[in-house]
């Protein structure tokens, strides 16, 4: 209640008609009548109305009450206050009669947030852990309502324990919702904090919730390492492990924020860089991860083979389209007579089974080295523990496929078993390439005749990549590829398309097997550049040139996230695994590269298959 203090002996009101003028603005305003009822007759005797000319005059000793509403309705009116209803203010005996203000809790909106909190859990794939939040909630909800129907039979009696049973069960749905939203029940979390973390292994400073693109349960544990990182990592999961079997997983990363205030700093001295600072991450096993493959998948994975198995057998008829009769060609090559049914000339006498022959030759040939790199990756998984779901190939025309996505179905341990996953299939798959490509070239004359089992390509072809047709120059010679057209063997064209293909998944971008391979020996930030420059040279066309805007989309659509299944993904390879990456990403850009002295005439090509085709 405002405070009202009025002038004695004619002196005007300051302080508080300036306090009701400045409080106008801010909150609703009451008449005077409301303010002169709760003033009732303690006003002090002898006062009168602030500015008022009269002198005082001595009256009988009488209520002031009257002399205060009438003042406050002139400042009422003074101030353009619309008076208002006078409201029958509660006796005191009222009040006392009435008791303390009643609070009802509401079971029903109890527990319509507990079954939202739980289908959020079950959402999120933490069914086992959903079921104990909504066993923790619904007995919470029943005690807080008992404990609600004794308050109201004893109220008035001052029942503090009623009341403190209440603030409990409250405090503990909170807590479960608390969990619920994490995935990590809090008694566990503390008893992690008291007998696995400490002093001699990892000293806890903070914890969070953990909030990532792909994992969405578990808890950021932050602090000190005060051991060595990989011994220290493997008695917190044996501990957590023996605590709590197969409930939670344990996560070892780098920290955000202390990589950053280490670039701050700098060593500064030019010594070897410290090691970073890590954090844990616990992680509920269901959530930990990859969701299991689906019917629909499987279905997908079915449909995507045989759009392959197409484009791979239209690549073929595309690659032998030039050993048709010319005038077949030159017939098919007028757009009017697609629409006739006539057969094309020159095929009344044409013997269409070499046609056929070579075309299931560059079939194969194109398929074995992405069924050699399906193979790699099936064979180290077994290896390594690490469950994988079905290939889901992708179909390309102008290589027959741009190769697989194969994704995690298991958290893999570390970082060496994330390298050897993905380089045994890019080596596998391109030395099959490479061994295509050289005995293609031993059985290529170069000439410009026709010979039976060889198949004309362009020599435009040659062009198109700095290490591949530099090796064709070799075995080919350079006056073969100064004709227009090349016959060669059809392993040579498998076998380059293999090399191209491999060479595009070497790339260091997103979850290709080359960014793999580039997070797996440099770190998470060092695929972070990468992956930019490599979104660069294809946009720009400077990498895989008329294969560089399809092959770029669809690394934006399906790989541009970088894996995250990886339980310890600080401690890094060895030295030779780092010189394997580098030679990886050396062979792409070099594979990837058009020739210098035709970059510019073949510019004004990109975007048609005639680079590779």
């Amino acid at each position: 209640m405002r405070a009202v203090r009025l002038a004695v002996g004619g002196c005007a009101a300051v302080g508080p008609l300036a306090q009701r003028r400045g409080g106008l603005m801010r909150q609703p305003r009451r008449p005077a009548r409301q303010v002169a009822a709760q003033l009732g007759s303690s006003a002090p005797e002898g006062q009168q109305a602030a500015g008022s000319s009269a002198p005082p005059t001595s009256r009988p000793a009488e209520p002031e009450a009257p002399s205060i509403k009438q003042t406050m309705a002139d400042l009422d009116a003074l101030l353009g206050i619309e008076p208002e209803k006078e409201e029958q203010v509660p006796s005191s005996s009222g009040a006392a009669e009435g008791g303390a203000p009643k609070v009802s809790i509401s079971a029903d909106v109890l527990k319509t947030l507990a079954e939202a909190e739980v289908a959020r859990a079950e959402q999120a794939g933490s069914s086992a852990s959903a079921k104990e939040v909504q066993s923790k909630l619904a007995d919470s909800i029943e005690r807080i309502v008992e404990q609600a129907k004794k308050l109201a039979e004893e109220e008035g009696k001052g029942n503090t324990a009623g009341q403190e049973a209440v603030r409990r069960e409250l405090e503990n749905i909170i807590e479960t919702v608390g969990q619920a939203a994490n995935g990590v029940d809090a008694q566990d979390l503390k008893r992690m904090k008291e007998q696995v973390f400490g002093a001699t292994t990892f000293w806890v400073t903070e914890t969070r919730p953990l909030a990532t693109q792909t994992l969405e349960l578990g808890v950021v544990v932050k602090g000190n390492l005060r051991g060595k990182r990989e011994a220290v990592f493997k008695e917190v999961c044996e501990k957590i492990a023996a605590m709590f079997g197969d409930k939670y997983v344990v996560r070892l990363v780098e920290d955000p924020e202390g990589a950053l205030d280490e670039s701050m700093r700098g060593s500064g001295d030019g010594s070897a860089p410290p090691e970073p600072r890590v954090q844990f991450e616990i992680l509920p096993a269901s959530s930990a991860q990859p969701a299991a493959t689906k019917g629909w998948q499987r279905v997908a994975a079915g449909v995507l083979l045989l759009l392959t198995l197409g484009s791979t057998l239209q690549f073929g008829l595309a690659a032998n389209i030039g050993l048709l009769p010319k005038e077949t060609l030159q017939w098919l090559a007028d757009p009017a007579n697609l629409n006739t049914d006539l057969l094309p000339p020159g095929l009344e006498t044409y013997d269409p089974l070499p046609f056929l022959s070579s075309t299931g030759n560059v079939f194969i040939v194109t398929l074995l080295p992405q069924l050699v790199h399906e193979l790699a990756h099936v064979t180290v998984a077994g290896l390594r523990g690490i469950k994988i779901a079905p290939s889901y190939l992708i179909p390309n025309s102008q290589l027959g496929t741009f190769g697989s996505v194969t994704q995690l179905k298991s958290m893999v341990r570390d970082r060496t078993d994330l390298f050897d996953f993905s380089a045994a299939a890019l080596v596998a798959g391109g030395l099959t390439s490479l061994a295509l490509f050289v005995a293609g070239l031993a059985a290529s004359h170069g000439g410009a005749a026709p010979e039976p089992g060889l198949l004309p390509v362009p020599a435009q072809l040659f062009q198109g990549s700095l290490l591949l047709g530099g090796i064709a120059r070799l075995g080919l010679s350079s006056e073969a590829l100064t004709h227009a057209q090349v016959f060669v063997s059809p392993l040579l064209v498998g076998g380059w398309c293999g090399l191209v293909t491999t060479a595009l998944n070497c790339l260091p971008v997103g979850n290709l097997d080359g960014g793999r391979v580039m997070m797996s020996a440099f770190g998470r930030s060092s695929l972070a550049v990468s992956s930019l420059l490599s979104y660069v040279g294809l946009g720009l066309g400077l990498l895989g040139s008329s294969l560089a805007l399809p092959f770029g989309l669809y690394v934006l659509i399906c790989q541009r996230t970088a894996e995250q299944y990886i339980q310890d993904e600080v401690s890094g390879v060895s030295e030779r695994r780092r010189l394997v990456a580098a030679a990886i990403i050396i062979f792409a850009l070099l594979t990837l590269i058009p020739m210098a002295p035709d970059v510019v005439t073949d510019m004004g090509s990109v975007g048609s298959p005639g680079n590779f085709i």
